[in-house]
């Protein structure tokens, strides 16, 4: 029979190679074990760089580090109760790589409120982190102002709203959590945008529409109403005609915080760049000029080939490009400061 190996009384520099030879699930079930390991790991300067909390039928967080993990917190019997609930002391905790390989790691002595799992990640990862916060059922069962509280310092850069989740779910969050900057709604039940123009009014730094399968109903006051600086759509409805009024609304001063919108049109036809630019005053840019435009949310640099400024009533300058794949036409268009 083996003894227990004594891990914590090898040197440093030993011990530090034992631990980046172990996965990332078990490096950061290590930092859990006591304030020495948690030192020991924050020491590692490990690159974790997002961390989800996804709130289902219960509370699960995603972190992406050198892999990703998911932790999932089971409620006590004592948790029941009408909706939507306060956030629960997990009676059970269990870890698992999210590609679902064996192994799933079970604690025993949790002892931890959610926030304190939540506050381990942040002090042990080497760079500020983005965090998102996860919307997935219809209606919201937890309560709004107990999900900000567990938490805690961590900043929210973006909600996300995605599989079933529902249009008055989305709301709620959207103003209870106003300091949220980002939003990305990639659920079916949000495919209508007309029917929460009170979130598309938001001066979010980005707003993201649709997904994979998630295709939205535009209308073209939709698309007036947005007050976002960087735009998404994945769309099969937008027309020609209705990007050329867009572009026409928008010279004469229409979406002003908007910096940059880009228009995934779905439904594999080519867009038609003279109905688009159709009675408008534009410069087109000689085809092998090449300029290069950051993102403001997600600070994501393109490539501008050519194109077709126009010029708003303000002499601020907007440049159209277009692309055609597979899937159909691509829009973008961006304002340069």
């Amino acid at each position: 029979m083996s003894s227990a190996f004594p891990l914590l009384r090898l040197p440093d520099e030993a011990l530090n190679r034992v631990i980046q030879c172990m996965e990332f699930i078990d490096i950061v079930g290590f930092s859990l074990a006591s304030n020495k390991t948690k030192e020991t790991v924050k020491s590692l300067n490990l690159q974790i760089t997002q961390m989800f909390l996804i709130t289902e039928e219960i509370i699960k967080i995603r972190v992406e580090g050198p892999s990703s993990m998911v932790w999932s917190f089971y409620p006590g019997e004592e948790n029941a109760g009408r909706e939507p609930i306060e956030v629960y002391m997990p009676a059970r905790v269990t870890a698992s790589r999210e590609n679902n390989q064996p192994n799933v790691v079970e604690y025993l002595n949790p002892d931890f409120s959610i926030q304190k799992w939540i506050d381990n990640v942040q002090y042990i990862s080497a760079h500020p982190m983005n965090n998102y916060l996860v919307f997935k059922r219809e209606t919201c069962k937890f309560d709004i102002t107990s999900l900000m509280e567990t938490i805690g310092t961590a900043t929210v850069k973006a909600l996300l709203f995605y599989d079933q989740c529902g249009v008055e779910c989305a709301k709620k969050a959207v103003m209870q959590i106003p300091d949220t900057k980002n939003m990305f709604a990639v659920s079916r039940n949000l495919e209508e945008p007309s029917r929460y123009k009170d979130i598309l009014v938001q001066n979010l730094d980005g707003l993201y529409l649709g997904h994979r399968q998630v295709n939205m109903r535009m209308e073209l006051d939709d698309l007036l109403l947005i007050n976002s600086k960087e735009i998404s759509i994945r769309s099969r409805n937008i027309t020609d005609k209705m990007i050329n009024k867009f572009l026409k609304h928008w010279i004469r001063g229409s979406n002003p915080r908007m910096e940059v919108i880009l228009l995934h049109i779905l439904d594999g036809r080519i867009l038609d760049i003279n109905v688009i630019l159709r009675g408008l005053n534009f410069h087109e840019a000689p085809f092998d000029q090449v300029r290069f435009f950051t993102k403001p949310a997600t600070e994501e640099t393109i490539e501008i080939v050519g194109g077709h400024d126009i010029r708003r009533v303000n002499g601020s300058v907007g440049t159209l490009k277009i692309e055609q794949r597979d899937e159909g036409g691509v829009l973008t268009f961006c304002v340069w400061n």
